[in-house]
C-alpha cells in the first residue's frame, strides 16, 4: 500500500513539477504565459512538485520505512531528466521554449539528489540523507532565481523585439547593455560556473553523489558512476546551450530590423533584473553561511545534529580525511573571475604591434547579417547527432533567402517534436478519453445516484483497511 501511494504521489507531484515523461505541458505553457508569469511558474510553481514529493516520500511515509527502489527510481528520472531536457533545450530557437526545457533539465537535477537523501534515509545513513537535501534545496532555491532572472531577460528582449526567435535576434549586447549584462549572469549562473550560485548547489549534488561510494549496495555503488556520468554531460551541454543562447541574442549582427532598432528597457525592468542578478551572486558569496540554515531542515528529516556542514567545515565526501572548507571556497569563488582578465593582459602584452582587421572573407560574395552564424548552423551536429531523439519538423520559411539574388527558399527546423508526445503522453491521453466515453453515463446528475457512489466508495474503503 505505501508503494502505492509514493507512486501515484510521485507521479503526481512529478507532473506539476515537469518531470520526464510528464513534462510536455511545460514548453508549451511557458511561451504562452508572460514572460513575468514565466518567470514565477518556473521559480516558485514546479517547486511545488518537488515540496510535495518530499512530504509524501520523506514524511508521511517515512514512518513504514523507505524502500530503496524508491531512491533509486527518484535517482534514474531525475538523471533522464536533467539529461534529456538540455537536449531538447540545444534544439531550440524560440528563447521561451529553451528556457522552458532548461526547467526540465533543472526538475532532473533537483530530483537526482532528492533520490540521493531518500535512499539515505532508506539505509539510515544521516550523511547521505543531510548531504542529498542540502544539495536539492540549495538548488532549488538558486534555480528560482537564476531561471527568474532569464525570463524576465526574455521578456524584456521580447517587449523590443516582438519575437520569440532567436535567429531574428543578434547584438543586442550594443543596444540593451543592462539587459545583456544582467543576461550574461545568468546563463553564467545556470551554467553552474563561478563564482555564482548555480555553482554551489550543484557543487553539493556532486558531493551527495560522491557520498554514494560509500555505500557497500551493489546496484548503488552502479548507479552512483552512471548518474554521475549523465550529470557531468548534462553539465557540459549546460554551457553550450547557454553559449548558444547568450551568442544568438546578445553577439553577432542584428539579424532583424527590430533588432537593429532596439533600445534598453525602461529602468523598473532593468532593476528587476539587476537585484536577481545580485542575488545570484550574493547566494554564492554567502554559502557557507547558508548552508548551515538549509541544513537544520535536513535535520527535521533525519532526527540528527546537522554535523556534516556547521561551523566552518564543509562537506566531508566519502572519508574523515578529505574535506574541502567554506573559506577555501570563497576564496576560489573570489580568485576565479581575475583568471580571465590575467590571461588577457598576458596576451595583450604578446600581440603584435599592429594588426590589420577587415570583414570575414564571405567567399567572394559582399557581406550580409544573414551570413553570421545561426543558432541552427551551430547545434547542426548535434540536430544530425540525435536526429531520430529530436524528431526534428522542418518547415519552409520564404523571408530567408541566402542573399537578396536568390528566389529559393531556405528549409529549417523550427522546433522539435519530442517522441515521448507521441510514443508515452498521447497513447495514455486516447486510452483515458477512451474510458472516460464508456463511463460518462455515471455522470447522470441526480443527487441521490452520486451519493450512493459515496456510500459505495466508503464501504470498499473500509472493507480494504480491515483486510
Amino acid at each position: 500500500m505505501a508503494s502505492a501511494v509514493f507512486l501515484l504521489a510521485f507521479f503526481g507531484f512529478g507532473a506539476k513539477a515537469g518531470m520526464m515523461p510528464l513534462h510536455s505541458w511545460l514548453p508549451r505553457a511557458h511561451p504562452a504565459a508572460p514572460s513575468h508569469a514565466s518567470a514565477l511558474m518556473s521559480g516558485v510553481m514546479v517547486k511545488i512538485g518537488i515540496f510535495g514529493i518530499l512530504k509524501v516520500a520523506m514524511d508521511l511515509l517515512a514512518q513504514t520505512g523507505l524502500p530503496l527502489w524508491w531512491g533509486i527510481l527518484v535517482m534514474a528520472i531525475g538523471a533522464i531528466s536533467a539529461l534529456l531536457g538540455v537536449l531538447y533545450a540545444l534544439a531550440e530557437q524560440d528563447i521561451k521554449r529553451l528556457l522552458a526545457w532548461s526547467t526540465v533539465e533543472n526538475v532532473g537535477i533537483i530530483l537526482l539528489a532528492v533520490g540521493v537523501a531518500m535512499v539515505g534515509l532508506s539505509l539510515h545513513d544521516p550523511l547521505l540523507t543531510v548531504v542529498g537535501l542540502l544539495g536539492a534545496l540549495f538548488h532549488l532555491l538558486n534555480h528560482a532565481l537564476f531561471k527568474g532572472l532569464l525570463f524576465l531577460g526574455a521578456g524584456a528582449i521580447i517587449s523590443r523585439l516582438h519575437t520569440h526567435d532567436m535567429e531574428k535576434m543578434g547584438a543586442l549586447a550594443k543596444r540593451m547593455p543592462w539587459t545583456a549584462a544582467a543576461c550574461l549572469i545568468g546563463c553564467l549562473a545556470i551554467s553552474a560556473l563561478p563564482p555564482l550560485n548555480g555553482f554551489i548547489s550543484e557543487w553539493y549534488t556532486w558531493q551527495s553523489l560522491f557520498s554514494l561510494s560509500r555505500v557497500e549496495a551493489v546496484a548503488l555503488q552502479l548507479a552512483g558512476p552512471i548518474a554521475m556520468v549523465m550529470l557531468a554531460v548534462t553539465g557540459g551541454l549546460a554551457v553550450m546551450c547557454f553559449v548558444k543562447m547568450y551568442g544568438i541574442t546578445f553577439c553577432g549582427a542584428p539579424r532583424s530590423t527590430h533588432a537593429e532598432e532596439a533600445q534598453e528597457v525602461p529602468n523598473t525592468m532593468i532593476v528587476a533584473m539587476l537585484l536577481l542578478a545580485a542575488l545570484c551572486v550574493l547566494i554564492a558569496l554567502s554559502a557557507s553561511w547558508l548552508a548551515p540554515k538549509i541544513m537544520h531542515i535536513a535535520h527535521a528529516f533525519t532526527d540528527t545534529p546537522p554535523v556534516t556542514v556547521a561551523s566552518g567545515i564543509a562537506l566531508v565526501p566519502g572519508t574523515f580525511h578529505t574535506r574541502v572548507t567554506p573559506s577555501l571556497l570563497l576564496l576560489l569563488l573570489l580568485a576565479m573571475p581575475l583568471l580571465p582578465g590575467l590571461y588577457w593582459l598576458w596576451c595583450r602584452s604578446r600581440r603584435a604591434a599592429f594588426r590589420r582587421t577587415g570583414d570575414a572573407w564571405a567567399c567572394g560574395y559582399g557581406w550580409e547579417n544573414a551570413m553570421a552564424p545561426s543558432g541552427n548552423g551551430v547545434m547542426q551536429p548535434l540536430r544530425v547527432v540525435f536526429s531520430a531523439l529530436f524528431r526534428l519538423r522542418q518547415q519552409l520559411d520564404p523571408t530567408l533567402r541566402l542573399n537578396k539574388g536568390l528566389a529559393h527558399v531556405t528549409a529549417r527546423a523550427q522546433s522539435t517534436e519530442p517522441f515521448w508526445d507521441e510514443r508515452v503522453i498521447r497513447p495514455i491521453v486516447s486510452a483515458t478519453q477512451r474510458l472516460a466515453k464508456e463511463i460518462q453515463h455515471l455522470q447522470s446528475g441526480d443527487f441521490r445516484l452520486y451519493c450512493l457512489y459515496v456510500v459505495a466508495a466508503l464501504v470498499v474503503l473500509l472493507i480494504g483497511i480491515a483486510v
